[in-house]
């Protein structure tokens, strides 16, 4: 041990060492930094005392979450879950009930068949509940069935089922957007029956472009489509023709008039004039499907005319209007009609989204089948947003 004079002696000759010794052998950027670990060694010593060096510092503790080991579900595995398609197997059928048990009451019966899609239910529950099992039927209904009536669907079965129906995962990413015209009537108060076509395809390219449509002034919207689509259809035809606008005033109070003027058809200067409203922009695009990819890569949405019938073939003994074999099913009993077209697929196939589609989903179509829709009523407008205008690649 030296004493306390020796160590006050050696302090200043240790840390001329020490930092010499610093400036030869540490980098010159490292230097000031280890000159203050020498010189806080050497005031220690001087002191008679040493810093304390901690040999074995405790474990640092890293929580993680806990690891899910449950396999994802998939189709066709055994295990219902979200997202799995059943088939109703049982030769009488199956009740949709409100609730998940028999003494809930029942309401639709389906029959042997049927497909039913799982789905969360309205609280966001679990989708099987004991005996039964939260579904959506391809109209949109939903409810609880009994499992033991149903069968999983194998995931090949799935994808010829909604193949033949122009669905696909590509048309599933634009559910979102997707108004069915009959539902949304139901929405503020009609009775689902009504040519709002043209309203409800240009909501859903409005809802496609970030584009809002004004309220109709008067009417307190009720925070549905429905709501949306009778205010297409005001701010479309109220100057044009204001007895198809869906609103009449009653003792000086403006009410939607739902029966009589729903069932007017709207057109493309209809179109227009709420794409005005909606504060968007329109463009003339030719009613071809090479014309209308051109359209949506560019950034707009495109409301097309069409038609599900036409003439029979020349010689056929059968003088009545046909089904077109060769387009998309037809839903609604629709005949001319109009759709928006959304999407374009990396195949070069269309996302329509029809608004009398009985799916109640966009769907999947081919070239070909846009332009044998097209056939006999021919028609298109492109739809944007003109404040970034249409977006190059979109």
């Amino acid at each position: 041990m030296f004493s306390e004079g020796i160590r006050r002696a050696l302090g200043p000759v240790l840390r001329t060492v020490a930092n010499t010794a610093v400036e030869k052998t540490v980098a010159p950027p490292l230097q000031p930094a280890a000159k203050a670990v020498a010189n806080f060694a050497v005031s220690s010593f001087e002191r008679g005392s040493s810093p304390r060096v901690v040999l074995n510092p405790p474990p640092v503790v890293v929580q993680r979450p806990p690891v899910d080991l449950t396999p994802p579900n998939a189709q066709g595995d055994g295990t219902l879950g979200e997202g799995d398609w059943l088939n109703v197997n049982s030769t009488d059928g199956v009740y949709l009930r409100p609730g998940p048990s028999a003494e809930s009451g029942q309401s639709i019966l389906f029959g042997t068949g049927a497909k039913l899609k799982v789905i969360a239910p309205p609280d966001n529950g679990a989708a099987v509940q004991g005996e039964f099992v939260y579904v959506q039927d391809a109209r949109g209904r939903q409810g609880w069935v009994r499992a033991a009536k149903t069968q999983e669907m194998s995931a090949d079965e799935v994808t010829n089922y909604r193949a033949a129906r122009n669905q696909s995962d590509a048309a599933d990413k634009y559910q979102g957007i997707y108004v069915n015209q009959f539902d949304a009537e139901t929405q503020v108060g009609g009775d689902g029956r009504n040519a709002n076509c043209g309203p409800t395809a240009t909501l859903m390219a409005f809802l496609n472009e970030g584009l809002d449509i004004p309220s109709i002034p008067g009417i307190t919207h009720n925070g549905t489509a429905g709501a949306d689509v009778q205010a297409v259809r005001y701010w479309g035809n109220r100057v044009s023709d204001p007895s198809s606008d869906g609103v009449t005033t009653t003792n000086g109070e403006t009410q939607y008039s739902l029966t009589t003027e729903n069932s007017q058809y709207t057109g493309f200067q209809d179109v227009k004039n709420a794409v005005t409203a909606a504060r968007g922009s329109w463009a003339k695009v030719d009613a071809n499907s090479e014309s209308i990819k051109e359209a949506i890569e560019s950034g707009m949405s495109v409301v097309i005319s069409g038609n599900f019938v036409e003439a029979p073939a020349q010689g056929s003994e059968n003088a009545d209007p046909v089904v077109k074999s060769d387009t998309w099913a037809q839903g609604g009993g629709a005949q001319e009609h109009l759709v928006a077209v959304v999407g374009v697929t990396p195949e070069g196939n269309f996302i329509v989204c029809d608004p009398a589609a009985e799916v109640r989903t966009p769907l999947e179509v081919t070239p070909g089948e846009l332009d044998a829709f097209m056939r006999g009523n021919a028609g298109a407008i492109g739809i944007y947003d003109p404040t970034p205008g249409p977006r190059s690649g979109a």
